[in-house]
């Protein structure tokens, strides 16, 4: 009977226990990255050279909650799943999407700064709500 009853505890443990991957995605809940092209937002308004077409400042990824993100590399915003493992972000990519059909990679540097593998770009934490703080 006592050995029943040790196996049975055992086996309780060993399936009460939860891998909690979640909690490296949890801390960029709510957060937003972003890499500028230009150092001041003057120099960004300067550089517009057609009053009807505005280029981009910047490009950013927001982290909405623990499996979705939205990125925005041009002038379209695109919603990605994610998962955060081995000091990684990975974007899943969509074959529907034909600009997003490879998953994107970040690597986490620290907690406000991430490097975009493809092309070693840093990407630095909002602060504020405007992309020059």
């Amino acid at each position: 009977m006592g050995k029943y009853f040790l196996l049975l505890m055992v086996a309780i443990v060993l399936l009460s226990c939860s891998n909690d991957d979640d909690s490296q995605n949890n801390e960029f809940v709510g957060k937003t990255f972003d890499y500028l092209f230009f150092e001041t937002e003057q120099e960004c308004i300067d550089a517009q050279t057609d009053p009807n077409f505005f280029i981009n400042c910047h490009q950013e990824l927001s982290f909405i909650d623990d499996e979705n993100v939205e990125i925005l590399f041009t002038d379209i915003k695109y919603s990605a799943n994610y998962k955060v493992g081995n000091n990684k972000i990975i974007i899943y990519s969509s074959s529907q999407i034909i600009e997003f059909q490879n998953d994107i990679i970040f690597e986490i540097i620290n907690s406000s700064s991430l490097k975009f593998v493809d092309n070693n770009t840093i990407w630095k934490l909002r602060t504020g709500n405007s992309i020059w703080n």
